[in-house]
């Protein structure tokens, strides 16, 4: 029955991916320390999380190809944020194997639902008639991208969401991104801080690949395939769309986590 719910959280965690530049953790954690068994030990919700960024790894990649090949990517801006959530990155994988799994879990089960509630409220933060070539990246703009780049750096690492929905309100509400272009930057700055956080998860708990492997190669040809397909729907449809379409799902999801792991 696990492996059930692995190829659905993957599914899921691809489709938050493509359409709003969303780490695989968003969807895939809460499924899997809640819904299989064999993740309710000590450090559950830890390899959780590092299999959610280990299949975070390609799923961001292949997104950002399709929002990079309908020009909706800005990687000239994004350079600041990718540095800072690089450094971050370590940092908060060894936190989150020092908390333990009861923080951890609960932390991302809160995250998803307000996550999802925030997109329904307001499913696209762009500017109404942003136009990239018209953001300016002076003095502010860098404080910004330097303060949030390395408070998304430290949480990537420590709950494994790779920062795309805070990136995601980061380049709409403070630096003028249009919401495509927004999870096209964000998915390519992911593509990275994956890699390097699903890393520092492995090295810090090297039992992960060994007792988890199977569950990895699942969720990593799963993950990527959904998130091509759902990228190269949320390109042929409207912003508002995607952010209702997401914020629907993920509130559902994170509501009924809740539910059935405080309450049922």
């Amino acid at each position: 029955m696990e492996y059930f719910w692995y190829i659905l959280a993957s599914i899921g965690a691809g489709i938050g991916t493509g359409l709003a530049g969303l780490s695989a953790a968003t969807v895939m954690v809460p499924v899997l320390i809640v819904l299989c068994p064999s993740f309710s030990g000590e450090y559950g919700a830890y390899q959780a999380t590092a299999i959610a960024l280990t299949s975070d790894i390609l799923g961001s990649a292949v997104t950002t190809g399709v929002y990079a090949k309908n020009k909706r990517i800005d990687i000239k801006h994004g350079a600041v944020m990718l540095v800072c959530i690089i450094a971050m990155c370590a940092v908060g994988s060894y936190a989150a194997y020092r908390v333990g799994n009861v923080i951890l879990g609960g932390f991302t089960l809160i995250l998803t639902l307000c996550i999802g509630i925030r997109f329904l409220i307001k499913p696209d933060t762009s500017k109404e008639g942003s136009d990239l070539n018209e953001i300016k990246f002076g003095s502010k703009e860098m404080a910004i991208s330097l303060f949030f780049g390395l408070t998304i750096g430290f949480g990537t690492g420590f709950v494994g969401t790779g920062g795309g929905m805070m990136m995601l309100v980061v380049f709409t509400a403070f630096l003028g991104y249009d919401l495509k272009t927004a999870v096209g930057t964000s998915t390519f700055i992911m593509t990275f801080t994956a890699l390097i956080a699903s890393v520092s998860h492995i090295l810090i708990h090297p039992n992960i690949v060994t007792e988890r492997w199977n569950v990895l190669i699942i969720c990593i040809i799963v993950t990527t395939f959904a998130s091509l397909i759902s990228a190269q729907f949320a390109n042929k449809v409207s912003a508002k769309v995607v952010g209702l379409t997401t914020g629907a799902a993920l509130t559902v999801l994170g509501a009924s986590m809740i539910y059935l792991n405080y309450f049922a």
